[in-house]
């Protein structure tokens, strides 16, 4: 893997996103930046999604924004580390976004704004080398969320990870098929993550032998 690397890791909420990135950020010696999570705005957000869904997805892009520019930083200097790895990316949050318009709990000129900010913050971030999906069945990332039984996550439902992993999957298209400006040279790589406690040591040695370490 070339110095100054920013590699993204998505997949569904209990896919395991936040463990994995660690254990990368240790094999590949690149510095682990996780999710902007506010607990108490998060509690909110999910107990009255139509009132909170507009102003939380503006919150998280503008910290994860912040987020991509530390990344940034860190690939440009690479003295420490050889690069970062993200705990999701913008992308990613869109996907959330789109979905509460589906919903209805976030309007379509609000999602015009939602876009052209999310437009504006893709336009000044670099784009990653790679985007690594862990590919979980909804049915395994509830059992998942079942198990670390965080509070806030206690209403979540199979319909919606199944509608979730849709979106992501869109975005993977997108992204493949080069829809948008911000994703000509980004590399995915869909990765069964079904199983538990899967091993990071192989899946370090595909991404260092796919962006040719």
């Amino acid at each position: 893997m070339q110095q100054g690397a920013v590699i993204w890791i998505e997949g569904l909420i209990g896919a395991g996103k936040s463990t994995l990135t660690e254990k990368l950020a240790g094999l590949l010696e690149c510095r682990a930046l996780h999710e902007p999570v506010e607990v108490d705005y998060l509690d909110k957000f999910y107990k009255d999604p139509p009132k909170y869904a507009f102003e939380f997805q503006l919150r998280q892009l503008a910290r994860r924004q912040d987020i991509h520019e530390l990344a940034d930083a860190e690939a440009k200097c690479a003295c420490q580390y050889k690069g970062a790895i993200l705990d999701r990316g913008l992308p990613g949050d869109r996907v959330f976004a789109k979905l509460h318009c589906h919903f209805g709990n976030i309007s379509p000129e609000q999602w015009g704004t939602y876009e052209l900010l999310f437009n504006n913050a893709m336009s000044k971030i670099k784009t990653p080398a790679l985007l690594a999906f862990l590919d979980v069945e909804p049915d395994v990332a509830m059992e998942r969320i079942k198990n670390r039984n965080r509070g806030a996550e206690s209403g979540m439902t199979i319909d919606y990870l199944k509608m979730l992993r849709k979106g992501y999957l869109d975005l993977l298209t997108e992204i493949e098929s080069r829809e948008h400006r911000w994703c000509e040279k980004i590399q995915v790589m869909r990765i069964p993550w079904n199983l538990d406690h899967q091993g990071a040591a192989p899946l370090a040695l595909s991404i260092k032998d796919k962006l040719r370490m």
